[in-house]
């Protein structure tokens, strides 16, 4: 049996978990990612919260009928903790709660007092990030910045996308189309409604509408080479010389 797990949180703390499971759980540390840039101080607010996130979220997958489910804890920054984590679809429900209870443990014991942080087993994730403020200001504006391009992209496309560092190995990736027979307004306000549609909170997520469609992942969904524009078109030929002058003889 397989699975993968993934819990997300702001863009500064993450976490990932690898794990195998056949008839039980089969916990091997693979590699680990601790790189020391970030502390945070033992026995802290910041500790306390990243502990109950991770107890609530490990409650959650016990109790979860489609492995998935996302958990704050903390009202302010910098020590306010978000979290998701999703199980593969092939996953029972017992072997995901098991995934999620073993990651969390594991990565406190890996990486202690590291707000940026991950272990990758073979097949279940787990990643966190802290800050939910500042992830959300990178996501609105770059989704505000998509949807500016696209609306502007002329009566050829309507389209952008965008990549944004999170942290050094975690990206936003983030893309906005309209149909181009679109005004440059129209096209804006259809992306706005969009974005505001977007789910809070999730890992990634999409909005469709009849005439226009926006998305942001952490993963490349795009083909950013092929949305180039077209080389301009060849120069129209040169007019012929003008027939020569006769007269009367």
């Amino acid at each position: 049996m397989k699975s993968c797990f993934a819990v997300s949180l702001s863009p500064y703390f993450f976490f990932f978990f690898f794990k195998t499971f056949s008839t039980g759980l089969a916990i091997k540390p693979g590699s680990y990612y601790c790189p020391n840039t970030t502390l945070f101080t033992p026995n802290s607010t910041y500790q306390s919260n990243l502990d109950a996130l991770l107890s609530s979220l490990a409650f959650a997958a016990s109790n979860s009928t489609n492995g998935f489910a996302n958990a704050t804890a903390g009202q302010n920054s910098p020590d306010q903790v978000y979290g998701l984590f999703l199980c593969n679809g092939d996953l029972g429900a017992v072997m995901c709660s098991d995934c999620v209870a073993a990651g969390t443990r594991e990565i406190l014991e890996r990486c202690p007092n590291q707000r940026v942080s991950g272990i990758w087993y073979d097949e279940c994730m787990l990643r966190n990030v802290t800050d939910v403020t500042l992830f959300m200001e990178l996501l609105n504006s770059t989704l505000d910045d998509v949807a500016t391009r696209a609306s502007t992209g002329g009566s050829w496309k309507k389209v952008a996308v965008a990549q944004r560092d999170l942290t050094s190995s975690l990206k936003l990736y983030s893309f906005a189309q309209c149909t181009p027979d679109l005004r440059a307004s129209d096209c804006d306000t259809c992306l706005q409604y969009g974005i505001d549609g977007l789910p809070s909170g999730n890992q990634g997520g999409g909005v469709l509408t009849p005439s226009c469609r926006v998305r942001y992942e952490f993963y490349p969904f795009y083909d950013a080479s092929a949305l180039r524009a077209p080389p301009p078109p060849p120069p129209a030929p040169a007019p012929p010389p003008p027939a020569p002058m006769t007269g009367p003889t």
